[in-house]
């Protein structure tokens, strides 16, 4: 499970001012609004109820004309109404320009703000959308939380995730009564990608109780992967357990309790659990290779084997390649040799290297043949491995001594031994074996 909450779903379901009532007063001197602006509104918003948004741009911008006016509109209103015409008509450049030059002729002007916000963030531009958003939570009164998540949601989009957190925790101890679950799962989003994983866990066990369906399994999920990155296996343990139990046929969870036992160590209970989860879902060819692998390793090599063969030949049926993993090569002959079937181990490696040209097969060739007892070829398995330079040439030479002194060739047997003296590694046991072998002539 490698959770990443990093996506965040900006819903902008804030009613931006559209259409503005007549009476509304000036924000900065609190006057009515001149009987020229008003007859100007009155015009436009016809326009705009019929969605004729060009039309009504068309009316203020005559109307500027006549007022002889070097800037776009005269009043903070009628700055708003055009952003709002521009804006309708997706015209975001127009749109900024006339909320902006809105909030030069008042710079508390609220409604131009959070529809600048709007633009912002319709446009992509997280980090200006952020600030307005801000801005006009700063400006609301009374302050309006909405604007405040928007600010953090916006932060958390734009990568600034410290920022997001700060935001979404003076919301919640600002405004404690009216946290919806949505910040609660953004804020949870931003703790899990700041890797906040003590904060996060409590916001993400309030979702997991106030979730249903696949979302609180996701949740769910996202707290299990939580405790086992804090090493928190006890508390991961006993919420995979409880999963497991509450809903047996869901496979995740088994495969969860498969991955904590495995953290802590718990082999036995690990392989049963993924035994169970087995029989919920097909395993995929890494679960095989687990089950064969806790199958060898709790000394059950009858169940490891047929595993490993099926992992060594394709689905074709085709003979394995002598690229397979060599690993798997050794635990498939391990299982064999476990089970006292030194003639399939054998089986084995001559299916994989039938030219016997592979140095580290006819090294592992020697070790089942010396095993067996066939020191022979034991013997003569072991010192092509060495003059094929395996990558334990040492230990080869080391073997090939030992093989020959078991079938009583004296002199095979102490030539091996110097080879492997030469090798530090293997040097002590080496002229111990000639010593032997000189006081056993000498008798």
């Amino acid at each position: 499970m490698n959770p990443n909450l990093k996506t965040v779903i900006v819903i902008m379901a804030f009613a931006a001012t559209i259409f503005i009532p007549l009476e509304k007063t000036l924000a900065q001197d609190g006057q009515k609004m001149p009987v020229s602006v008003q007859r100007l509104l009155i015009k436009v918003r016809t326009a705009m109820d019929k969605n004729d948004y060009a039309a009504a741009v068309g009316l203020i911008q005559a109307d500027q004309a006549n007022a002889k006016s070097n800037t776009p509109c005269s009043h903070p209103i009628v700055c708003l109404a055009l952003g709002n015409c521009f804006l309708m008509q997706k015209e975001m450049a127009h749109a900024e320009s006339a909320y902006l030059t809105a909030l030069s002729l008042d710079k508390n002007y609220l409604d131009a703000q959070v529809n600048l916000a709007k633009v912002y963030t319709d446009t992509h531009r997280t980090a200006k959308a952020a600030e307005a958003f801000l801005a006009a939570y700063e400006l609301s009164d009374p302050p309006n939380p909405q604007y405040l998540y928007y600010a953090a949601v916006m932060a958390l989009t734009n990568e600034k995730t410290q920022t997001a957190i700060r935001r979404f925790e003076s919301l919640f101890s600002a405004h404690p009564d009216q946290v919806t679950r949505q910040w609660r799962k953004n804020y949870a989003n931003a703790l899990v990608t700041a890797q906040q994983w003590k904060k996060a866990a409590p916001v993400i066990r309030r979702l997991v109780a106030q979730s249903k369906g696949e979302s609180r399994i996701k949740w769910q999920e996202t707290l299990l992967q939580i405790y086992l990155t804090m090493n928190d296996t006890g508390k991961a343990l006993d919420l995979a357990t409880t999963l497991s139990r509450r809903i047996p046929s869901e496979a995740r969870w088994w495969k969860a309790l498969v991955h904590i036992h495995l953290a802590r160590g718990e082999y036995a209970k690990a392989f049963d659990d993924l035994i169970i989860y087995g029989f919920i879902t097909p395993l995929t060819r890494q679960e095989k290779k687990l089950f064969a692998d806790l199958s060898l390793q709790l000394n059950v090599p009858a169940r490891a084997a047929p595993v490993y063969e099926t992992l060594l030949t394709d689905p074709a049926g085709k003979k394995p390649s002598q690229n397979k993993s060599r690993q798997m090569i050794d635990r498939l002959v391990c299982a064999y040799r476990q089970m006292g079937r030194g003639d399939k181990a054998l089986a084995v490696i001559n299916r994989l290297d039938p030219q016997a040209g592979n140095p580290e097969l006819l090294l592992l060739k020697g070790d089942v043949l010396y095993e067996t007892k066939n020191y022979k070829a034991a013997d003569k398995a072991f010192r092509t491995a060495a003059r094929k330079n395996c990558s334990q040439k040492g230990r080869a030479w080391l073997m090939a001594g030992y093989a020959a002194w078991q079938y009583n060739d004296i002199v095979a047997g102490r030539s091996a031994f110097e080879q492997a003296a030469q090798y530090k590694r293997h040097r002590k046991d080496a002229l111990a074996a000639i010593a032997q072998l000189n006081k056993s002539s000498q008798m």
